[in-house]
């Protein structure tokens, strides 16, 4: 079973509410036009704007696609800035989710209601799309009463309306044609979306990377992080050759060239980090502890990129130290236990 687990949102909040004004950056767009027909919507999930987007694409056919749905949380955020773009959320004809975690899939349900759309998720994820109750109770242990407020509520899918896929399809979505890559690794029911212009959408397979900074962090929680699956995950990607990047967490990163190196990056990243918590496991350290290795290596590495003290904090809450510590300690206890050199 999937655990719906994300990024420490209310953590985040506060940190972020306590910063002087001067220094958190200007709200960004609720909508901005990334070109190609691609139209990212901000959720300004939590009053954080540039953690967390969804993107829509208008349609040959009419009507048109989101890739991701966003929280449940940010359902009225989605639909002012489908609005504000000029989109009638009834016109809504197919929702793409790239992973069934609730900062990208919670509002999909939702979105799907009063329309004829189709929703396309990964074979593993679609019985949680269509049954959401296993879901939201594994994040009701986890989130408690905060989850409302975090995430909302995941409503069911219709089954005759979810759309399997596992990776190697080509789907004609109203007249474009999208290229289903399998990229399992940060969740095993993880795909990424390729369209014919060489636009890759990626979820959270090419990890995170803020508006603002170049500096590329990973996205490891549990509890089905597979390090060495991503890798292969990695290389499909590199090998369809994407123009560029679109990324959930947050926007795009564009060039043929540069998609590469980021791609090319994403491991030695996923590397540096699961490495740290490897070393802090082997010392003996407990979860705080561990935590807080991982915190002083986040805030090196944010110094070191110069970036800005408001796009650090948005880094924290997107790459969240105690989720990070969750998901490389289930990883090595359960992949990779011969590396365990304490009981």
């Amino acid at each position: 079973m999937t655990l719906p687990l994300g990024f420490d949102a209310t953590a985040g909040r506060k940190a972020v509410d306590n910063v002087p004004e001067d220094v958190v950056p200007p709200d960004y767009p609720r909508v901005r036009d990334l070109g190609g027909g691609v139209l990212q919507v901000d959720t300004g999930h939590l009053g954080n704007p540039g953690t967390i987007a969804v993107f829509a694409l208008p349609l040959p056919s009419g009507g048109f696609a989101l890739v991701e749905s966003g929280p449940g949380s940010t359902r009225a955020a989605v639909l002012a800035g489908l609005r504000e773009a000029g989109l009638d959320p009834r016109d809504l004809r197919y929702v793409l989710l790239t992973h069934i975690h609730l900062d990208h899939a919670a509002a999909a349900g939702a979105l799907l209601e009063g329309t004829d759309a189709q929703l396309v998720v990964h074979e593993a994820g679609a019985p949680h799309m269509i049954d959401p109750n296993r879901l939201m109770a594994s994040a009701l242990r986890v989130y408690g009463d905060a989850l409302p407020a975090l995430w909302g509520t995941m409503l069911p899918v219709p089954a005759e309306r979810v759309r399997a896929v596992a990776g190697g399809e080509t789907l004609d979505v109203g007249g474009l044609t999208v290229r289903v890559i399998a990229t399992p690794g940060h969740a095993s029911h993880h795909v990424g979306y390729l369209l014919d212009d060489g636009t890759l959408f990626t979820g959270d397979g090419a990890g995170v990377r803020l508006g603002g900074s170049d500096l590329l962090r990973p996205a490891l929680p549990p509890p089905d992080l597979d390090l060495e699956v991503w890798r292969g995950s990695v290389e499909r990607m590199l090998a369809a050759a994407p123009e560029r990047l679109v990324l959930t967490h947050f926007g795009e990163v564009a060039g043929r060239e540069a998609a590469a190196a980021h791609l090319r990056a994403v491991g030695e990243r996923n590397r540096v980090w699961s490495e740290a918590v490897l070393s802090g496991l082997n010392a003996g350290e407990d979860d705080a502890a561990l935590v807080a290795r991982v915190q002083r290596l986040e805030d090196a590495e944010l110094a070191a990129a110069g970036v800005l003290p408001g796009i650090r904090l948005r880094y924290k809450i997107t790459s969240d130290a105690a989720m990070t510590v969750a998901g490389v300690k289930r990883y090595f206890t359960k992949l990779h236990p011969e590396r365990l050199t304490t009981a």
